[in-house]
């Protein structure tokens, strides 16, 4: 068909009026909009005149479209015939009509210039799925009726209902939130999930936001390579020292009487270098631990193998120091061996410090710790609690005790890790060393003085604090004031103590140990798994904070002013180990103790808000 002027034409699947013809296409779209177009980019549907555009569906007869195609089949046809035989004339009305029909019914398809009609069998499988997606909005409207009512079967909504959770688990879109105009976001999908009680309120979304692998690995544990010397140490007291109801204990302690020992769970020698299990791990990159669950790294079976004091007797990497009659340090090794292990909580230990070996023990250990401050070692003591959910489901938050064991025990992995990065060093084994810029200072060159506060002194440390990382440049840790430092003592829950481990073990076996490259593909994407793990701790502890506050709509505690920004103020909870912003009606010094008194808790948006009842001091 010829395009002139006052013709009916197709554009972008719209009718259009040409207003006028000539190297270009004036047009009129039905919303009154003009527009220069190029003949190319039209379809001719009439040749006009067209005096009721755009209301072209005005008094249309009903057409026969499926008489048409019973008339058509096996043939070809064209705009003006199909419009002809379904609506009995061709005019600007019916062929706008019937090029609604191509594509948009079972009988044909294509377009104004190629028209196909559409075989017996096309038709019957075009029919069944306008039938069946009839029945799915049919049943989604039927679902949308009930879902608000609050009437939810579980099982035949599932379809439904996944949608939902994954959108609160971080996936774009909801076809709920979006039907009920709510802002399709992970925040209201869970939101809406608690209140439809499809969830409990106690569902923690999280880690799986995150996507953290949530259950455990399943494999099973490989045997130690026959053949392997070990040093028989299982005659000396060795003890795993740990909080209570720890359940992969990986570390311990002995004295001899000339040497202190440092012993690790000896988990490289049942994961070899890219063995499955040693690529699962790798995978998982760290255990997680949150308030109510534990996701591990290794198989529960594999913790339950090599937990040091979980067997009669144990297989350990020993890292011995050779201890002079002055106390110092005068040799270092690395041993294979095999241990007896005791196992004793903090709270045990503390009570019998004093007495041997644990007095000889703590003496080192402190030794060391006099080193690492005459280093510029920099201690944070920030407000710690754990947090527990026990059998009922209640939700019970214990501040941290500060042990003098636990600081030993921290003290002597230290050393392991800071001896074993030297050791490391000067036999050239690749290793993820663990590194750390000195913090910031003042642009005069002088330390900050915060003291008049002990939060306030311990905040301001921790903001100047750099961001620690893995390389495998040999550097000092500024933080541990260690010249250089690599993990090596939890393999059971750390992936980059296990890589430490393997090669160290290699070495000491006289075996290759990974190359620099080797390892550095090894390391990939391990740091960023790990920091996702943190993440998810850390999101999590604050969801179980904040559900602890909920259900003490009364409460109030005491807190200190450790910054501020104009109007609003952050602060420290000590007793929960929780930092939040709050509203300042008026100036406070820095550093001030006040009570706050609880207002409002969002749980979906990991939120609470105080407000300052008095300042204290």
């Amino acid at each position: 068909m010829k395009v002139t002027k006052n013709s009916l034409v197709l554009y972008k699947k719209s009718p259009a009026l040409v207003l006028e013809a000539s190297e270009k296409l004036d047009i009129l779209l039905p919303g009154g909009k003009t527009k220069s177009v190029r003949e190319k980019d039209v379809a001719g549907l009439h040749p006009g005149p067209v005096p009721d555009f755009p209301e072209l569906e005005k008094n249309t007869p009903p057409g026969e479209p499926e008489s048409a195609w019973e008339l058509l089949r096996g043939e070809h046809t064209n705009l003006k015939e199909l419009a002809e035989l379904i609506y009995g004339e061709y005019s600007p009305s019916s062929s706008w009509l019937t090029f609604k029909l191509l594509n948009h019914s079972p009988w044909f398809s294509g377009s104004p210039d190629s028209i196909e009609i559409s075989s017996e069998e096309t038709v019957s499988a075009r029919v069944e799925l306008e039938k069946r997606k009839a029945d799915d909005e049919r049943r989604w409207k039927e679902f949308l009726e009930r879902f608000n009512r609050g009437d939810i079967q579980p099982d035949s909504d599932e379809i439904y209902l996944r949608e939902l959770e994954m959108c609160a688990l971080g996936h774009k879109g909801s076809r709920i939130l979006k039907a009920l105009n709510r802002k399709q976001n992970p925040e209201n999908a869970h939101r809406l999930l608690i209140s439809k009680k499809i969830k409990t309120p106690f569902w923690n979304p999280h880690p799986l936001r995150l996507d953290i692998p949530f259950e455990p690995p399943s494999y099973i544990p490989a045997e130690f390579a026959k053949g392997e010397e070990r040093l028989n140490l299982s005659n000396i007291e060795t003890f795993a020292i740990d909080d209570e109801g720890n359940t992969d204990p990986d570390d311990a302690l002995s004295w001899d009487g000339r040497k202190f020992w440092v012993h690790v769970a000896d988990v490289a020698g049942l994961i070899p270098i890219d063995s499955p299990a040693d690529k699962s791990a790798r995978e998982r990159a760290s255990s997680l631990y949150l308030p109510e669950r534990k996701v591990p790294m290794l198989p529960s079976e594999m913790v339950a193998k090599l937990g040091l004091g979980l067997c009669p007797t144990s297989p350990a990497l020993s890292y011995a120091f050779d201890i002079d009659a002055e106390g110092n340090i005068s040799d270092f090794s690395i041993h294979l061996s095999t241990i007896r292990v005791t196992r004793f909580s903090y709270r045990e230990i503390d009570e019998r410090l004093d007495k041997e070996p644990f007095a000889t023990m703590k003496k080192i250990c402190t030794a060391f710790r006099g080193g690492r401050e005459e280093a510029g070692t920099i201690t944070i003591n920030m407000p710690e609690v754990k947090l527990h959910l026990d059998e009922e489901g209640t939700i019970q938050i214990t501040p941290l005790r500060d042990y003098e064991s636990r600081n030993l025990v921290a003290e002597a992995m230290l050393m392991a890790g800071s001896y074993a990065a030297v050791w490391c060093h000067e036999r050239g084994i690749p290793i993820p060393y663990a590194v750390q810029n000195a913090p910031d200072e003042a642009p005069d060159g002088s330390t900050p003085d915060y003291s008049e506060n002990f939060y306030l002194t311990q905040f301001n440390l921790r903001r100047g604090m750099k961001r620690s990382r893995l390389t495998l440049e040999r550097a000092p840790h500024a933080g541990l004031g260690l010249k250089s430092y690599t993990r090596v003592t939890s393999p059971l829950r750390r992936y980059p103590d296990l890589i430490s481990s393997q090669q160290i073990r290699a070495a000491i076996l006289g075996k290759q140990t990974r190359d620099a490259e080797s390892v550095l593909a090894a390391m990939a994407g391990v740091e960023t798994r790990i920091e996702a793990l943190i993440l998810a701790e850390r999101r999590s502890n604050i969801f179980w904070k904040l559900q602890w506050l909920a259900l003490r709509p009364d409460y109030t505690c005491k807190a200190y002013l450790v910054d501020r920004r104009e109007r609003q103020g952050y602060v420290i909870i000590p007793e929960l180990a929780y930092e939040t912003r709050v509203a300042l009606r008026n100036e406070i010094r820095l550093g001030s103790r006040v009570r706050l008194k609880l207002k409002e808790v969002n749980v979906f948006e990991l939120s609470a808000v105080f407000t300052i009842l008095e300042v204290l001091e």
